[in-house]
């Protein structure tokens, strides 16, 4: 119970007497909660506050100011909190203002009642009650009939709207997310990290249809991003008819709850996006095994948020691929099946480690294709091995590994393998899971670093995809092949190594002579 420190004694009291105070369910207000409202805003000038629950207990009551008041309302998993708010307009208006709209939308209240107060007595009322997308508002023209307007009948056709809506907002075909980026003590470049989300969403399928970042120096201890920002989503969300919320951070399982609560729709993190991305692109035994155990392991600390988030808002991003079905949400299924994948890729990395020494045992050396994701890699192993690598304009195109042979010319032929493209911010997960994949590069005789030079965040890229080589103690000679140079005015900006366009054959003769004379010392 809240009220100014001045707020007279007898306001006090009577504002006290309504602590617990209980009355007919049937009635939308009695005459002894009303009649307090309006004695207490008529001699104060005071907005007052009262919040209703359906069995017709008052849960809070507060006394605010001359423009608004602030109530303590409960985040509730539903549809509706099963509590209806009324409180009173000292101005003799009772228009629902836009702060009350905003609260009856973000705290789905059952409705939200503004009561004008006007010489001394109660004058008119707005009624809101949220329906889907929509707000309807019944007008009470004579307050002192608020029980004969049928508005407490009107809460459970309007529940059901607004079930019928959430449901079909969240089994829409169409994901259609909110990119959400919070900056921790350094800004960095925030639109260009959106921008690389919204490609990972894209390729998962999903329209963005909002951005909101924000800088903060720690993250907040229950949302990561701020309350004020929780607001600015929900009503985003409203506005966009949005069904995803997707966070560039990675979130830990009880923030993923907290803000799936919050905002009323399903939270998913960048780590779980990729991970989504993986287990559609997946085709070889290997490849799906790898996915299963990056997402059995990114579950395993996440359970609970899994578990709730995939019971309120279904399955979707997050919950697809061959992981689906095995990603049973019971810690000890997760960790037994967590050792039973992480044996059958052992078994497999022994085959493909007698596959790389088959290959060593032939002479022929071996050339592996590295770089940022979506940077032409698979286009440029298809020219050189006249292949029909899948490829595609998209991040993650290729997961699985993929080794041709290649023609050099002067009888000089090499093993080319292409790998799966880096990312910032790789999952840990990712890492250890994809590690016997990742070590075609280090057995590799040359690394070819492919870099999409038009890129205007290549730099940055180098820098990703040399971290990941050194953290996997690569120590293999580096060609820097820079990709779409066709798509680049100034080509004086890459002077350490070859510039080319695979998709248009431009330079390759040029890369060919450079990765022969590297193998074979010409």
């Amino acid at each position: 119970m809240i009220f100014p420190e001045k707020l007279k004694k007898e306001y006090r009291e009577r504002l006290l007497s309504l602590e617990g105070y209980s009355f007919d369910k049937s009635l939308f207000i009695d005459e002894f909660v009303i009649s307090a409202m309006v004695d207490i805003t008529a001699g104060t000038g005071y907005e007052v506050a009262v919040l209703i629950s359906r069995k017709g207990q008052v849960l809070d009551a507060c006394v605010g100011d001359k423009n608004s008041v602030a109530i303590e309302i409960e985040e509730n998993r539903g549809r509706y909190t099963g509590s209806r708010l009324i409180h009173t307009h000292p101005s003799g208006n009772a228009k629902l203002s836009g702060m009350d709209i905003s609260l009856l939308k973000n705290k789905k209240l059952d409705c939200l009642c503004a009561l004008s107060i006007k010489d001394g007595l109660a004058y008119s009322a707005e009624v809101g009650y949220v329906t889907g997308k929509d707000i309807d508002v019944v007008v009470c023209h004579d307050a002192r009939y608020l029980n004969k307007y049928g508005l407490l009948e009107k809460i459970s056709s309007s529940e059901k709207a607004y079930k019928e809506y959430y449901v079909k907002m969240n089994a829409l075909p169409e994901q259609r997310a909110i990119l959400v980026k919070v900056a921790i003590k350094e800004k960095g470049d925030m639109e260009a990290d959106l921008d690389e989300l919204e490609g990972l969403a894209k390729t998962a399928g999903i329209v963005t249809v909002d951005r909101i970042s924000q800088f903060r120096v720690k993250p907040d201890s229950k949302y990561y991003i701020g309350s004020g920002k929780i607001d600015i989503i929900k009503e985003s969300i409203q506005l966009n008819e949005a069904n995803l919320v997707i966070f560039d951070n990675e979130l830990s399982g009880s923030k993923v709850s907290s803000i799936s609560a919050a905002v009323g729709t399903k939270v998913i993190d960048r780590s779980m996006l990729i991970l989504d991305i993986f287990a559609g692109r997946a085709r070889t035994n290997e490849g799906k095994l790898q996915v299963e155990l990056a997402q059995l392991k990114y579950s395993l600390p996440r359970l609970n948020a899994l578990s709730e988030s995939s019971g309120r808002f279904g399955g979707g991003v997050g919950m697809r691929g061959p992981g689906e079905t095995k990603l049973e949400l019971n810690r000890r299924i997760v960790e037994n099946n967590i050792i039973k994948k992480s044996e059958e890729l052992k078994r497999l990395k022994k085959h493909r480690d007698l596959n790389r020494k088959s290959r060593q045992s032939n002479s022929k050396p071996v050339v592996a294709i590295v770089g940022y994701t979506n940077s032409g890699k698979s286009t440029l192993l298809n020219l050189l091995a006249r292949t029909n690598v899948y490829v595609k304009d998209e991040l993650f195109a290729t997961l699985d590994t993929t080794t041709r042979n290649v023609w050099l010319g002067d009888n000089k032929e090499a093993l080319f393998t292409d790998t799966v493209g880096f990312i910032n911010n790789l999952p840990h997960e990712f890492i250890e899971a994809f590690s016997s994949t990742l070590e075609e590069s280090i057995y590799a005789d040359l690394i070819l670093h492919v870099v999409d030079i038009s890129n205007p965040n290549h730099l940055s890229h180098i820098k990703v995809t040399n971290e990941v080589l050194a953290n996997l103690g690569c120590d293999s000679p580096v060609i820097m092949v820079y990709n779409k140079c066709d798509n680049l005015k100034d080509k004086s900006i890459a002077t350490d190594g070859v510039l080319i366009s695979a998709k248009n054959n431009i330079g390759i003769d040029t890369l060919k002579d450079i990765i022969k004379k590297t193998l074979f010392n010409e």
